[in-house]
């Protein structure tokens, strides 16, 4: 005869949380996919990734001195409150000041597949020497234009910039694109209730 508890115990090992189901499912980066021939659980995953906002991203950078350097992309909440774009995108940073637009040849391993992707990031000047402590990345300027930059440990630790971005437009243009985000992230938020779910996974995703 099984006994209840063991019948719980075996319950308990099948089921699988949203989360549980993300971790397995979710792709730094998707192509169209035909939602016919995916799994509940595949289409689950790509309900959450839909409602990310891909323009910039958001880093973690406690292991740049190892060369390791985390990558996800933005919830509604962090396009309202301007994070990873008016603010730092490092997890451990909320710093405005002089802030840089980095393009990144982002590497990563998926589904045991190794995998490029070129995004935006803007960092301040501390975590921008993180960024490139072991490569030297592109910085885009205004015009949206790459130019190298170099990222040498004395010039970061001679001084750290304390003049703020005074292009007015360009941050006015920011916070239009900011306000277009939210207005076509709302369009996907109809077909998806679970909204602080859905933030606090990803915001919690480096952990």
């Amino acid at each position: 005869m099984i006994k209840k508890k063991d019948l719980t115990a075996s319950n308990a090992e099948k089921y699988k949380s949203e989360f549980d189901i993300l971790k397995e499912n979710h792709k730094f980066l998707r192509s169209e996919e035909d939602e016919s021939e995916l799994t509940w659980e595949q289409r689950l995953a790509k309900k959450y990734y839909d409602k990310l906002f891909k323009e910039y991203c958001i880093a973690e950078l406690k292991y740049y001195k190892e060369g390791k350097i985390a990558l996800r992309w933005r919830t509604e909440k962090e396009v309202i409150i301007g994070k990873g774009q008016l603010t730092c995108a490092s997890t451990r940073c909320s710093e405005k000041v002089d802030l840089k637009s980095w393009e990144v040849n982002f590497a990563y391993v998926e589904d045991g597949e190794k995998k490029n992707a070129l995004v935006k990031i803007r960092l301040c000047p501390t975590c921008s020497y993180k960024l490139n402590y072991n490569k030297v990345h592109q910085e885009v300027d205004k015009e949206g234009t790459s130019e190298i930059k170099d990222s040498e440990q004395d010039k970061h630790e001679k001084r750290k910039r304390k003049s703020y971005d005074s292009a007015s437009d360009q941050e006015q243009d920011i916070k239009s694109e900011g306000r277009q985000d939210v207005a076509d992230g709302k369009k996907k938020n109809q077909m998806w209730s679970k909204d602080e779910e859905f933030d606090k996974y990803f915001s919690g995703s480096f952990d």
